[in-house]
């Protein structure tokens, strides 16, 4: 832990007017949230989009804050206080250099493993730390479904977290004794300079497709933000789907990684399946490489669930795993909570629910239920309010091109009217007419699951590990896994 002296200099902050004993006073903790100061903290005031925390200066100060430092604007002018006021520029960036010198940086401790890409990273990152436990290889995960070790971890409230939490989840992992933390590393985490102090021993490349265009713009934009996390890592300890055309792109500039596929390659340094056979209780996947020969037993459903197998087998390669030991290990590997889960019972219809949220995330798990021959599949989706509009048709056109009956339903309308977010998925199948629309979600999950026998398969898509419905402004308790398991399980009635 560091003092105020050393915070500033990390930053470059005038300091000149701080007397020297309150510049080597010991900062007992680093805090974003005015809530959570206590006597000694050093608080970070950050002027959001929807909260500006320099309004609470006054009261971290009688909370027992050493000191605070804020983003300096010319429309802002601090108040007196008896406590240093330190002005930055751009805090939301350098909040990075602050909390890196104040956890001695952990990542530098750990072998940090960050994984991008549009789709499949909390799977990754969850396979990774499964695998290293069944391994006695202790492994942190962070990511969308939450932080910590596997299976008791946190909620988090991104993907990628703020520069200052991420440093103090990772600082938290260490002191607890983990050897290696896999990271979800999101563009948005990239472009904003959150990871940017991190220290990453592996970086893997999972898919690039159609997302967070509202923030990013262009596909080119989104892509070159992914490619940022491979310029800090050695490019021997990079790992990238080759299956995926921007994936190859990447994979020319990085001629050293180790390239993974679901077919087989005359590339050297590449691991691939031979075979893949699907069946009901999972995948079995015959591997071949650079690694050797193996058949890994696995658990999990679906095409992409293979991809993601082999970019988690990957990652394991590369530090140093055998693949026989892999292999031996695969059959323990339990699918990822909310991400193509299957709640089963007898003579019921099975329910999968699955955090697909993109035209590819979906076109993803409505191809791989049919990879395993199950009956008529029924798809449940909606498109999230203030996200990206133009996916919504896309999403939609997917749908009822994949499924055999589709319910568009609400998913996290936010500020938006629900009725506007499924008009415009609806206008991306004007010629279709596998389809109904059911408000609220609870009723449309009730009404497919009516409408399907024992052999049928629903697939509950887009809220995954989810545990709420956002309207407005407020989060309301709603979970397709909850709903799917008392269905399944009888406590739940038609």
């Amino acid at each position: 832990m560091n003092n105020l002296k050393d915070i500033a200099q990390a930053i470059d902050a005038d300091i000149s007017s701080i007397s020297e004993e309150i510049l080597h006073k010991e900062i007992t903790s680093l805090v974003l949230d005015n809530r959570q100061v206590t006597k000694g903290s050093l608080f970070l005031a950050l002027k959001g989009l929807n909260f500006d925390a320099r309004s609470k200066l006054q009261d971290v100060e009688a909370q027992g804050a050493i000191a605070a430092i804020y983003e300096d604007t010319a429309d802002f002018t601090p108040p007196k206080l008896n406590i240093p006021l330190i002005p930055c520029q751009n805090l939301v960036v350098k909040q990075a250099d602050i909390a890196s010198t104040f956890y001695d940086e952990p990542s530098k401790k750990l072998n940090l493993i960050g994984v991008t890409g549009t789709n499949g990273k909390s799977t990754i990152t969850q396979l990774c730390a499964q695998w290293g436990m069944l391994l006695n290889y202790k492994t942190g995960v962070l990511g969308t479904i939450g932080n910590g070790f596997y299976p008791n971890l946190k909620p988090s409230p991104n993907t990628t977290l703020q520069a200052a939490m991420l440093e103090h989840e990772l600082y938290d992992m260490w002191q607890s004794g983990a050897q290696a933390v896999a990271m979800e590393v999101s563009s948005h985490g990239l472009v904003l300079g959150r990871v940017k102090n991190l220290t990453f021993k592996y970086a893997a490349f999972t898919n690039l497709t159609r997302d967070h265009l509202d923030f990013h713009k262009t596909m080119e934009n989104y892509a070159k933000a992914k490619f940022t996390l491979f310029e800090m890592v050695p490019s021997n300890n990079a790992v990238i789907n080759i299956d995926d055309a921007i994936g190859l792109e990447f994979f020319k500039k990085l001629p050293n990684a180790l390239a993974y596929s679901k077919h087989p390659q005359q590339i050297a340094n590449s691991i691939y399946a031979t075979q893949i056979d699907y069946h009901k209780s999972g995948i079995d996947i015959s591997v071949s490489g650079c690694f050797g020969d193996a058949v890994l037993r696995t658990k999990l459903i679906g095409g992409f669930n293979v991809e993601n197998i082999m970019c988690a087998l990957a990652i394991m390669l590369k530090q140093g795993f055998s693949l026989q030991e892999l292999a031996r290990t695969s059959m323990f590997l339990k699918p990822v909570f909310g991400r193509m889960q299957c709640f089963t019972a007898e003579d019921k219809p099975m329910i999968i629910v699955d955090y697909a949220h993109t035209p590819d995330g979906l076109f993803n798990a409505l191809q791989a239920i049919k990879e395993h021959n199950f009956g008529k599949v029924t798809c449940i989706c909606g498109c999230g309010g203030d996200r990206d509009t133009g996916k919504r048709p896309l999403m939609a056109k997917v749908a009822c091109e994949n499924a055999a009956h589709v319910i568009f339903t609400d998913d996290n309308p936010r500020t938006e009217n629900p009725n506007d977010i499924i008009k415009m998925m609806l206008d991306g199948i004007p010629n279709m007419n596998n389809y109904e629309v059911i408000q609220p979600r609870e009723d449309a999950i009730m009404a497919a699951f009516k409408q399907s026998s024992k052999n049928d398969v629903i697939l509950l898509a887009g809220k995954g590990h989810e545990d709420y419905q956002i309207i407005g402004h407020v989060k309301h308790h709603f979970s397709d896994c909850e709903i799917a398991q008392e269905l399944v399980n009888g406590d739940r009635t038609c």
